[in-house]
């Protein structure tokens, strides 16, 4: 461990607060418009979610993928739902010369679908490997 993450989890509820309040405040940030703030706090926020994720404890399973498989159908209507937006992005930028999708929607949808199609991938490996 660094120095920094040291300090920041030496205190009993800080890496919490950093991390939410990081998040509130990047949300905040994006309503009020002040983007000068933006990328500090985007950076922090990164920074804060690779610590929890370094050091999340966790059984085994992803507690994302735990929550995705949970329903029957959030698989597919995540997949299929990211496919269709996207799919209609590059419609109306090819087609109708216009945006449907501003910049801060697209990128988490970009995410949603490549990780949404890295679960299915590994998933079916998955089960030709137990086959």
């Amino acid at each position: 461990m660094d120095k920094l993450e040291k300090l920041i989890y030496s205190v009993k509820y800080l890496p919490q607060i950093l991390y939410f309040g990081s998040a509130c405040l990047l949300i905040l940030v994006i309503f009020l418009q002040i983007f000068e703030l933006f990328i500090p706090l985007f950076l922090f926020f990164i920074y804060m979610t690779y610590l929890a994720i370094k050091n999340y404890k966790s059984g085994g399973t992803d507690p994302i993928e735990k929550l995705i498989y949970s329903n029957k159908y959030l698989p597919s209507l995540l997949y299929f739902g990211s496919v269709g937006l996207i799919g209609y992005e590059i419609h109306c930028n090819v087609i109708k010369k216009t945006e449907f999708l501003n910049e801060y929607t697209e990128t988490p949808l970009y995410i949603l679908f490549f990780y949404m199609t890295y679960k299915g991938l590994k998933r079916t490996e998955k089960l030709k490997k137990n086959k």
